[in-house]
């Protein structure tokens, strides 16, 4: 039998089923933030720990399901195998979508400066089928190119919302990606507009707006001097807004850029061409299995 648990580990996780139960899928940081919002944490290292401990406890008890907090920090590859030609027709049943995007006025994508987000934002992305591309700090030379190579073969008006820190490194590693990208699209003409982009999250506003914790800028960085005077002494990372409004600004960014007649029309094909191909996969199952045609 597990020892007692005290009355303040009792109560975050009463507070953080509250709010994965409004707001879920969450990253585990998204969740502390929240809580350092509502001063059930404090916005510290041990805290966070503490958090971490707390939550394993509580899914591991049943009270909180595992599935509300999510981690894609670390992806697993692997290979695409079946058991059988069956197995194979099976998915493919459940697997094709047509690109909704490709008769679109617009191409769009998302930009995120940290893949710890993605679990949450997931459920966004994955129903309007957009590009989402981690950062993960500046960008190399080799993925600058890779970018500017796709976004040079897209004969359409291309829009990027970006999702980061804000704090000295988040400000500059977007500017600092869209200056080399565009160089790269077009050498020497930087600020002419290859491709646009706005930034979702986070804005300094915010931090008033959404009561979120505040952390003090590092001295030792070297790009803090210029941030200071431009935006102030204080900064936010990403996970602190809270989940619901960053799937609701990504939301409303992608929707208005969607031509809605064209959009219907792409979901009633593909209605069409799944059920061809839920036919031919039948076919396939039958045969591989041994039935008869």
């Amino acid at each position: 039998m597990g020892r007692e648990r005290s009355h303040r580990t009792k109560r975050i996780v009463a507070l953080g089923h509250e709010l994965l139960e409004a707001e879920h899928p969450m990253t585990l940081r998204q969740l502390f933030y929240r809580l350092v919002s509502v001063e059930a944490l404090e916005n510290t290292q041990p805290d966070y720990q503490r958090l971490s401990r707390i939550l394993t406890d509580a899914r591991e008890r049943g009270e909180i399901p595992f599935e509300w907090i999510v981690d894609r920090s670390r992806p697993k590859y692997e290979a695409s195998v079946f058991r059988d030609p069956a197995a194979y027709a099976e998915a493919v049943k459940h697997s094709y979508r047509k690109d909704y995007w490709r008769e679109q006025t617009w191409y769009v994508e998302i930009w995120t400066e940290k893949d710890a987000i993605l679990g949450s934002i997931e459920p966004v992305t994955d129903d309007l089928g957009v590009t989402v591309r981690v950062g993960r700090g500046f960008l190399s030379t080799t993925r600058a190119h890779e970018i500017a190579e796709t976004f040079l073969g897209i004969e359409k008006p291309i829009e990027v919302f970006y999702l980061g820190d804000h704090d000295p490194s988040g400000v500059c590693i977007e500017r600092d990606a869209v200056r080399r990208i565009s160089e790269q699209m077009d050498p020497g003409a930087f600020g002419s507009e290859c491709f646009r982009l706005e930034r979702l999250a986070i804005h300094p506003r915010d931090i008033s707006d959404f009561d979120l914790p505040p952390l003090r800028i590092k001295v030792s960085d070297s790009r803090a001097v210029a941030f200071l005077r431009e935006h102030g002494s204080e900064c936010v990372e990403l996970d602190a807004l809270p989940p619901s409004e960053l799937r609701d600004r990504l939301r409303r960014a992608i929707e208005a850029r969607i031509d809605w007649p064209s959009w219907d029309r792409a979901i009633m094909a593909e209605r069409a061409e799944l059920e061809s191909i839920r036919k031919i996969a039948g076919e396939i199952g039958r045969v591989a299995g041994g039935g008869s045609t």
